[in-house]
């Protein structure tokens, strides 16, 4: 196993939204996510999305809700991470071909280590 794998797989970095290819509804992509690191390889990582469940005031998001519901989002317990909001991992694909030099602050923000096994479990192949 590489340097490189042992350092970032399995860990949380944060990415732009212009390297993730993100946009939000008024088409910006501007502002970044958190990302789980699934694999790299030569340089190019497979990432899942980490997104907030919750806006800022502490409200919940109901369509982000209903994805979870659906099994497209996986939730991480709030006690179980250190992110600041509640969070969940997007199942519905991961990005790949990220290059490992755009990803930044890797090892952060983390969530147990048992949630691991289910987000690579039931990630959707795309």
């Amino acid at each position: 196993m590489s340097r490189e794998k042992k350092r970032v797989v399995g860990k949380v970095g944060f990415c732009s939204n212009r390297v993730l290819g993100i946009k939000d509804r008024n088409g910006n992509d501007e502002g970044g996510h958190y990302v789980y690191i699934r694999t790299c390889k030569n340089g190019k990582c497979d990432v899942n999305v980490i997104t907030s469940l919750e806006t800022s005031t502490g409200t919940f998001n109901f369509n982000k809700l209903h994805k979870v519901r659906q099994g497209y989002l996986y939730p991480i317990p709030k006690g179980d991470g250190n992110f600041k909001q509640w969070s969940a991992i997007n199942l519905d694909g991961n990005i790949k071909g990220i290059p490992l030099h755009s990803i930044q602050s890797v090892g952060q923000r983390y969530f147990r280590s048992r949630h691991r096994f289910f987000v690579g479990k039931f990630t959707k192949k795309k």
